[in-house]
This record gives structure tokens, sequence and C-alpha cells, in this order.
């Protein structure tokens, strides 16, 4: 008996559990509704016409805006492998023209976009304004580090995204990616939380809510509605993704909030790039500081006269702990920042002090063509304060 009525008893509790969970969702449901709806008047839909297209085979470009030609027979490639296989090809899953999302950052017209949807240089470029009404938009800037570009339209007193500051966001708070490019009345919504921090650099959040070219250059917002950035394309390298990163349960969501300056930069019409300093690193070397290996011919630190053996004892009055540390350090910068360096020379008997500039990151704009300084995946080291 006494069996049986604790049996029951446990029931009961289980099941008021199940309905306090069950109520608790219920709850949350108008929570979720009101973000969205109090993010969606930021979040416009983006269509690009015209432009150059590549195509599969070795045919070259195609220019899509002359008229249809009889396409030539593709040549067969070449360079099989001892068993007579011949090297996989692209399978030609490339960005197509036709809609996609952006979000408003400025009251006068400014829009953030993924690069993903510029990939090609469309001739024609229209935003599409919750509402119906709809503009022809000029490109500016962009900022290859964190895959997003600037658009311009001649538009007044647009709703502006409230951007959240990337140092109040919480590893497992709510993420919700909004797309306009399979909706018009309403955005798609796709949510999960916040994965990780000062991804890519210190550039981007991670998130596992879902992204694909279906809402890159949507805004991904918390649950009070309020922007954490804008979702792209991002690969580990530093890079633009690759076909491999598609839909792979990785997303990125590149942080505005930390950047006006570049955002101001952008609107001048400036092409950012992550900065490079052009060295090689001895993995033998396991610090303090970072012993190069070698230093390219068209590298800031060979024109700075730096050389095999040399140490890199500090970045901006940062002490360098080891190789590692120091491409985080320079990875998390931009391409023509002036950067302080000590440099232990290899046949000097103190440091010496140096400025550089830092280059471009060579193929930082293409998709995942050359070698890497460091994955981005690493956290990002504290600086000195």
């Amino acid at each position: 008996m006494r069996r049986w009525l604790v049996a029951v008893v446990l029931g009961a509790l289980a099941s008021a559990q199940q309905r306090a969970d069950l109520d608790e969702f219920v709850r949350l449901q108008p929570v979720l509704r009101a973000a969205v709806e109090h993010a969606a008047p930021w979040v416009v839909t983006i269509e690009t016409f015209g432009g150059t297209r590549r195509v599969l085979g070795d045919d070259g470009p195609v220019d899509s805006t002359a008229p249809a030609q009889p396409r030539p027979v593709p040549k067969p490639p070449a360079n099989p492998d001892r068993k007579g296989n011949l090297p996989l090809k692209d399978p030609g899953f490339h960005q197509s023209q036709g809609k996609s999302t952006g979000l408003i950052v400025g009251a006068d017209g400014w829009i953030l976009v993924s690069r993903f949807c510029l990939n090609y240089d469309p001739t024609t470029i229209l935003v599409g304004i919750p509402g119906g009404e709809t503009f022809h938009a000029v490109r500016k800037g962009e900022d290859t580090s964190r895959g997003m570009a600037l658009l311009k339209i001649e538009a007044t007193s647009l709703p502006v995204a409230q951007l959240v500051d990337p140092k109040d966001v919480r590893v497992g708070q709510w993420a919700f990616v909004l797309g306009r490019t399979f909706a018009s009345d309403e955005p798609t919504v796709h949510f999960g939380i916040v994965s990780a921090q000062k991804r890519q650099f210190g550039r981007a959040l991670q998130i596992d809510a879902y992204t694909s070219p279906a809402n890159y250059g949507g805004a991904v917002v918390d649950v009070e509605g309020k922007v954490l950035g804008l979702a792209v394309p991002l690969s580990p390298s530093g890079r633009d993704a690759g076909v491999e990163w598609y839909d792979s349960g990785i997303g990125f969501c590149s942080t505005i909030a930390d950047i006006p300056e570049l955002i101001e930069r952008m609107k001048q019409g400036e092409r950012l790039q992550r900065g490079w300093l052009g060295v090689t690193l001895d993995p033998a070397h396991l610090g303090p500081g970072a012993r190069l290996s070698g230093t390219p011919k068209d590298g800031v630190a060979a024109q700075a006269g730096l050389r095999k053996g040399d140490v890199i004892v500090d970045i901006d009055g940062i002490a360098i702990r080891n190789g590692a540390h120091l491409q985080m350090l320079i990875g998390a910068r931009m391409a023509g920042d002036a950067v302080g360096m000590r440099v232990q020379k290899k046949r000097e008997d103190a440091p010496v002090s140096m400025t550089v500039l830092l280059a471009d990151l060579p193929g930082s704009g293409d998709v995942e063509n050359g070698p890497v300084e460091l994955p981005a995946g690493f956290p990002v080291p504290e600086e000195k304060k």
C-alpha cells in the first residue's frame, strides 16, 4: 500500500513538472514573438541582377548581361593520378542571382549586407523596405574580414537597428536569425544560442541558430529584439567561407556595435581587410617571444629588415608569449594599422624598436585560396590594459 502511494505521488509530481515545463515554453512564445516584431522593420530584402558569373569547366567567366551564346564543349580535366582517376571538379554550388537579406544601420539609407550576395558584382541592386517600397542601391565599402558590405539607398527616416555591444553578450543566451529571402510580410526565423565569443580574431560571435544562403545578411537578435550582429558565412581560416561551410551547423555573426569607425570608413568606399605582417614562425620555439623562421620578400616584415632567427618580443607594449599569441594579435588588426614592435635581432644585444604598417592579407577577399597564419577559432588573448 505504501509503495503504491509513493508511486502515485511521484507520478503526480512528474506530471506537475511536465505541466510547469510546458507552461514555461508557452509563456516564452509571446516574448519571442515580440522580439521578432521589434526587429522586423530593420530587416530588408536584397535582390541582385546582372554582373559576371563563373561557370564550370575551363570556359572562363561569362558576362550574364551579354546575349546568350552556344556554350563550347568543356575541356576534359588533366593530370589523372596513377590509377587513371581524374581529380574532383567544382560541383558548381555557387551563389546565384536572386534575393537575399540586409540590415538597416542608418536612417538616411545605409544598409549592411553579406558580401556573399554581391559575389559577382551585380549591375543592379534593389532594396525592398518592409511595407512595399523598393529602392535602387549603390555599393559602397566592405570589410572582407567580417564578410560584410555596405549599400546606400536614397531614403530618409528609416527605422534603425538597435545594436548590442559584444561586451554585453553572454554564451548561452538566445540568438535568433531573421531573413527575408523567402519572406516579405514577415521575416523567417531560426533560433538557437550564442555558442562562443570572440571568433574570427575577435570579429564575430559563434551561434548554433541555422544560417545559410537563405538568411545571410540578416539580423541576429537577442530575446529583446536588439541586434547582436549580421549573419555571414565565415570559415575558421579568417577568409571567406567556401561551399564546404554552407549549412555546416556552425554559424557566425559579425558584430557591428564595436566598429563605428570602420562603418564610417566603409561609407567612404574603403575596402577593409585583415592585416598581414608577412612572417613564418619557428614551431620549435615555445616562447617567450615569437622566433621567425622566414620572412617572405613581399611582406612587411622583410621590408622592415626582419630576418630568420629574429624574435619579436612585444607588439604595442604587449609581451608576446609564443608564436600563436603573435598571430592572434596581428590577426585582430586591420590592413593599414600601425603596429609598434620590439624585436630581438639575431646579432644584436638589445631589442630594437620599430613601427610597421600592416598590409592586406593575401587572398583575404577570396574563397579559401591559400595558406593561413592561424585558425581563427582560437580565442583572442586579453590585451594589456
